[in-house]
């Protein structure tokens, strides 16, 4: 049965309730505000409007972790070569796990490029074959110059399921490094655009970066709640159940409560706990109570601080302040910390 809620009911139960879960399933710690080294001077990997955040490191299937940077941008966008070096690795025919390209640097990192694009032009047919994966030329021993062609991003392998984005490595010895803050020295990342941050993150497993499972417990983007409990969940690609830490969370991702499914408590406790659902990048500002400062949300819960007033109101506007949501300090948990903005 599918009861439609309403914002009154919700607005002040969705904080409480969701207040308990989180101490619940988690103590509640202030994250690391200290990022990696940068690694290498390298030139960003991606040529056009891309969005990233400090996932290395993140959970995956089979108890796996994410060992490199996802840079989210639009398919077929160029991919160039981070560094001089050598192509170590560039298949003939695509692998299960998608196109890629491994340069091994003159500076002695590895550079790994994963789920480049495998379809024809303004399709997902998986047709594209090696020549709109992989440059022309770019094959094993071939030598290239810092920002030549590399290929272009796509959705390859197991990233069908997702934006089409740029999987990207640096690899020291053959141990996967932090690349974030090595790609973020490369990018200049001190801007923000709402618009292209709302575009990466079209959906909430995208936004969390999940991975698609072929037998869910709850189907993907379904949300429902109990007649027991007040707290609304969404059900991701990967099976599992989000909780919206409030109302106005809910609301950064949907219009209204009228898809809220009713479902027992004997149902709902099949379908394993993910974790909570962060704001919708690009949609609202935030402010930690207990921290002085606003904050731009970027993919998979990334805060940035806005460093000034005047950079706030050239990226919303002079009604900027309208757009600041409070976030309790017990949520603070469920974002990290990434590059500050300084300017619009």
């Amino acid at each position: 049965m599918r009861r439609i809620l309403s914002y009154d009911n919700l607005n002040h139960m969705f904080t409480f309730r969701l207040l308990v879960v989180m101490c619940l399933v988690s103590v509640v710690a202030w994250p690391n505000l200290a990022h990696a080294v940068v690694y290498s001077n390298i030139t960003f990997p991606v040529e056009g409007a891309v969005s990233f955040s400090d996932d290395f490191g993140n959970p995956r299937s089979g108890g796996r972790t994410h060992e490199g940077i996802d840079i989210i941008a639009d398919k077929h966008t160029p991919l160039v070569a981070a560094a001089s070096g050598v192509i170590g690795f560039a298949p003939m025919e695509e692998p299960s796990y998608g196109w890629i390209v491994n340069l091994e640097g003159d500076d002695g990192d590895r550079y790994v490029y994963i789920h480049m694009n495998n379809d024809s032009v303004g399709t997902d047919d998986g047709l594209g074959g090696r020549d709109l994966a992989i440059a022309p030329g770019v094959v094993r021993g071939a030598s290239v110059e810092e920002g030549d062609l590399i290929g272009w991003v796509g959705d390859s392998g197991n990233a069908e399921s997702t934006t089409p984005h740029l999987h990207f490595e640096i690899r020291e010895d053959g141990v996967a490094l932090n690349a974030y803050d090595t790609l973020v020295a490369a990018y200049g990342a001190s801007t923000y655009d709402p618009d292209i941050e709302r575009e990466a993150a079209s959906d909430i497993s995208t936004d969390l970066i999940l991975e698609e499972t072929s037998s869910p417990d709850c189907a993907a983007h379904r949300l429902v709640r109990t007649a027991e409990l007040d707290a609304v969940y969404y059900c991701g690609i990967d099976g599992k159940r989000y909780a919206f830490q409030n109302s106005r969370v809910y609301f950064s991702w949907y219009d209204d409560f009228n898809d809220v499914e009713m479902i027992s408590v004997e149902d709902m406790g099949s379908i394993p706990f993910g974790g909570v659902v962060t704001y919708r990048p690009g949609e609202r500002l935030v402010k930690i109570l207990s921290v002085p400062h606003v904050y731009a949300v970027s993919r998979n819960g990334t805060l940035r601080w806005i460093q000034s007033e005047e950079v706030a109101e050239s990226i919303y506007g002079s009604n900027w302040a309208e757009t600041v949501d409070d976030l309790p300090d017990a949520f603070f948990n469920a974002y990290q910390i990434g590059d500050a903005i300084t300017s619009g």
